[in-house]
């Protein structure tokens, strides 16, 4: 009788098995996130973020810091870029040829402006706004309206793949309820995130249309993913990169998203079981998942180009009338009514400023320094080499990680944030929001522990080591393009251990361990052994149940350790 506690503590994977199968499914009400949670992570954002504009002079100290902002995205960049197309210059020569409609000077004439004209319409109030009355809370309440929508998208995005993983029986990690508000958490509260938003930086406007893209095309959806795929790529080059990886993982998530409707319709059938063997057999649910790819390509190949060049043509149009107070569409036929020679400058300042790294301000990259250092005649060589260098992991990523476009996708963009011309703290924020979805394989990582330290150093002596060098003259560029490269350093260190983590809980996925398998036989026959002793009395033969038991919890903590150390290795 003393046996029986015994034989029911060290009960058998298979008992443990049928047990969860016979256990009530896990119904949509139980597998949703807090919302309380997440409404109230996104107020303390918000709010955070409007307290420092409106309490502090905090953003004004850091629009001016090379790590927060470039000469591609800075505040004071766009607000010179607004007043130049609010105001333009008049030009003489066009006014003698009695040519009205080139009188005004475009704003990107001048040569400093490098950011998309897009933003100069969108933006148009709150920038005049803040000419007015510097203190004016429009800006800051856009920009942290930005970050606090970009926070949502890593919400959904993160939950989004949760529910896919646990409908396709793929979860193999516990399921977590809190797993997608910390995600949420993790962006919203990142020190980097939050710089870029304070100091007015547009690359907070760029990682929002990314996470929108990034969300879309976790949800199929075809269209948003063209318009914020497109609204992003024309605000910075580097997002046109992205572009086979996000349509490979729109292309995926329609099919999946056929079966998952399927299942979600046979389960309202039956009474809330998921019993996905018999689900396959209503209909030919493999032809309309195809069916469902190929139309979700066939859309994404007309709207994204379709999309793209509407946006180019809209761009030209803002560009090509400077201080004119004419509707939107009537500018876009007047300029469609130009030569279609005229009106590519600002294309030659926002982009050509990207590819041929024409303005060599200091900041985390690794061009502009070696771009001054190196000589003219070679200068033309290395600018193909960086650009190619960026742009030739794209077919690797997209064929190593078909099975998973989204972790090809945060593979990609810490490429870019890493090799970039011109990056920022932002982008390695976005890189580490996405890379925070991935948390099955944190337990694989070799280094975590020096990747954040190099995060933290460079945090910390970054800012330190430009004031030596810019404000108290007592070091050189070197001290600084040193810390650029000991952040390139931690930042390109997490892409290769991240990388090798998801290949290790790949193998492991796919190869159980011969050695767990050997032990399981163990326990097995030790648990038998131990059930054939709960029969005898306590007549001093009881010792063998407790041996016994004690050999399964020995077999079991053993197998799980070897486990570990081979991780660690």
């Amino acid at each position: 009788m003393a046996a029986e506690p015994a034989s029911e503590k060290h009960s058998s994977p298979a008992k443990a098995t049928a047990a969860a199968q016979d256990a009530p499914p896990l119904t949509a009400k139980a597998l949703s996130p807090s919302r309380p949670t997440l409404y109230a992570i996104l107020l303390a954002a918000f709010a955070l973020r409007i307290a420092i504009f409106a309490y502090t002079d905090v953003s004004a100290q850091l629009q001016s810091r090379p790590e927060l902002s470039t000469p591609v995205n800075s505040w004071g960049s766009l607000l010179e870029a607004h007043y130049l197309h609010r105001n333009p210059p008049t030009s003489s020569a066009a006014r003698h040829a009695r040519r009205p409609h080139l009188e005004h000077v475009s704003a990107y004439h001048s040569g400093t402006i490098h950011h998309s004209p897009l933003l100069l319409p969108l933006l148009s109030n709150a920038l005049s706004r803040h000419l007015s009355d510097p203190r004016d809370l429009v800006a800051p309440l856009l920009w942290s309206l930005a970050d606090v929508a970009a926070g949502y998208f890593v919400f959904r995005i993160c939950l989004t793949r949760e529910t896919a993983a646990l409908v396709r029986k793929t979860h193999l990690w516990p399921w977590d309820r809190s797993r997608a508000n910390r995600a949420a958490l993790i962006y919203l509260f990142n020190p980097y995130t939050l710089g870029v938003c304070l100091a007015r930086s547009t690359a907070a406007i760029e990682n929002l249309a990314i996470l929108a893209s990034v969300y879309a095309a976790m949800t199929a959806s075809a269209l948003l993913m063209s318009v914020s795929w497109a609204f992003a790529s024309l605000l910075s080059l580097y997002p046109a990169l992205l572009l086979p990886l996000l349509c490979q993982l729109c292309v995926k998530r329609a099919g999946e998203a056929e079966y998952e409707s399927e299942i979600s319709h046979f389960a309202q059938k039956t009474e809330g079981s998921l019993d996905v063997k018999r689900a396959r057999r209503l209909g030919f649910l493999v032809d309309r998942m195809r069916k469902a790819k190929r139309w979700a390509l066939v859309k994404l190949l007309v709207l994204c180009p379709a999309i793209l060049v509407a946006g180019v043509v809209a761009s030209r149009a803002i560009a090509l009338n400077p201080g004119s107070k004419l509707p939107f569409l009537e500018a876009v036929v007047e300029s469609l009514a130009r030569p279609w020679e005229e009106g590519w400058e600002w294309a030659e300042r926002v982009y050509g400023v990207i590819l041929l790294v024409t303005d060599l301000t200091p900041n985390l990259g690794l061009w502009w320094y070696f771009f001054i250092e190196t000589f003219d005649h070679f200068r033309t060589f290395f600018l193909l080499t960086f650009n190619v260098h960026v742009a030739a992991y794209v077919v690797p990523v997209l064929i190593k990680y078909r099975q998973d476009p989204l972790f090809g996708l945060t593979v990609m963009l810490g490429i870019i944030a890493v090799f970039k011309s011109y990056p920022t703290v932002g982008d390695h924020a976005l890189f580490l929001s996405l890379f925070s979805l991935h948390s099955q394989i944190f337990e694989y990582l070799r280094y975590p522990l020096v990747s954040t330290l190099l995060y933290a150093y460079c945090t910390l002596l970054s800012p330190a080591f430009h004031h030596l060098w810019l404000v108290a003259g007592s070091g050189n560029a070197n001290f600084f393009y040193a810390i650029t490269l000991v952040w390139a350093l931690g930042g390109g260190m997490l892409l290769l251990d991240m990388i090798w983590a998801w290949g290790r809980d790949r193998w492991e996925r796919e190869r159980p361990p011969i050695r767990s398998k050997k032990a399981d036989r163990i326990a097995a026959t030790a648990e038998s052994d131990a059930d054939a002793g709960a029969a005898l009395t306590d007549d001093g033969k009881g010792s063998s149940v407790d041996r016994a038991s004690a050999e399964v919890t020995a077999l079991k903590e053993a197998a799980s350790a070897r486990r570990r150390v081979v991780v660690q290795i």
